[in-house]
């Protein structure tokens, strides 16, 4: 190597130790909102009002069969939550309308520094209204702080279902339940002020794996069926297809379905793998589907 090479080669390294360390750098913290209003016309469900600030995106609604539903992909380009990040999503569905929110991938919360990141979805049903909140699941990366609370109100004969998953971490990569904390509440509401609220925090770094379930399963799902509009007669033809289900599938899945005060069900999964429980979830909303509606899953297109 040459006098001049060795001399730049040593600025090169001076300048790096210069550099501040990635603890350092402050993250980019983001604070927006997504709201979204939707109307029935011409037999089916139209996006009537729409306003986002980055990161949000929100892409126009899809009719996927000839029910009218209008199948919503709302996503976060920036590709996950970074510490800091205070995210809302406000939605009204009008009476009659049919909304199927989802996502194109898992949502992913990144390391958090020092300030958690935040998420909070706050969704009114009109009349006779329907609402499948049914994203993909919630990775929390090792060391990540994330806290979600979701608020879904029901006016007479609206009906919901509401799916909520979530990984123990980066599984192939070895973090298991890594992750410095993770709240999530959520709280459905009917029109005669009857609620089910249902809340939870995990600290696993804190709490030396302090849950049984955190030994043997890696993914955890919860189903959350609402309505004032169906006899008890469905809801029993519903759990018994239910627990049916999850009986099944017993060798990859340990769950449960319970009545709960408000006219509906709840069903709670635990598996080990990813499959397993796209597996077991897309047979429990089918069932679900068919009973109250009579109508088959539509193909989501994700991309």
């Amino acid at each position: 190597m040459s006098q001049q090479q060795t001399l730049n080669s040593t600025k090169i390294r001076q300048g790096f130790q210069g550099w501040p360390s990635p603890d350092q750098i402050a993250p980019q913290r983001q604070k927006s909102e997504l709201s979204l209003e939707y109307a029935k016309r011409d037999g089916k469900t139209v996006l009537t009002h729409s306003r986002f600030s980055h990161p949000w995106y929100s892409f126009p609604p899809l009719y996927l069969d000839d029910t009218g539903c209008a199948t919503t992909f709302f996503t976060n380009p920036s590709g996950g939550f970074l510490g800091g990040d205070d995210l809302s999503l406000v939605a009204k569905l009008r009476e009659d309308t049919h909304v199927l929110f989802t996502t194109p991938s898992a949502t992913k919360i990144y390391r958090t520094l020092q300030s958690p990141a935040v998420q909070s979805i706050d969704v009114s049903v009109g009349p006779n209204a329907i609402l499948e909140w049914v994203p993909e699941l919630t990775i929390p990366f090792a060391s990540s702080h994330f806290d979600q609370t979701i608020t879904v109100r029901l006016d007479a004969g609206a009906s919901l279902i509401l799916w909520d998953a979530l990984a123990a971490g980066r599984v192939a990569r070895g973090e298991r339940w890594a992750f410095s904390h993770f709240s999530n509440q959520i709280k459905i509401t009917l029109s005669d002020g009857k609620s089910l609220e249902e809340r939870y925090a995990l600290a696993p770094t804190q709490d030396t794996l302090s849950l049984t379930f955190e030994q043997n399963w890696n993914y955890v799902g919860s189903l959350f069926i609402v309505s004032d509009k169906f006899p008890s007669s469905t809801w029993d033809q519903t759990k018994e297809e239910l627990v049916t289900v999850i009986e099944r599938n017993s060798r990859q899945v340990l769950g449960g379905v319970s009545e709960t005060s408000l006219p509906g069900l709840v069903v709670k999964v635990v598996t080990r793998s990813a499959p397993e429980l796209n597996t077991v979830w897309e047979e429990l909303w089918s069932v679900v589907r068919m009973n109250l509606w009579g109508t088959a899953l539509p193909t989501l297109r994700r991309y």
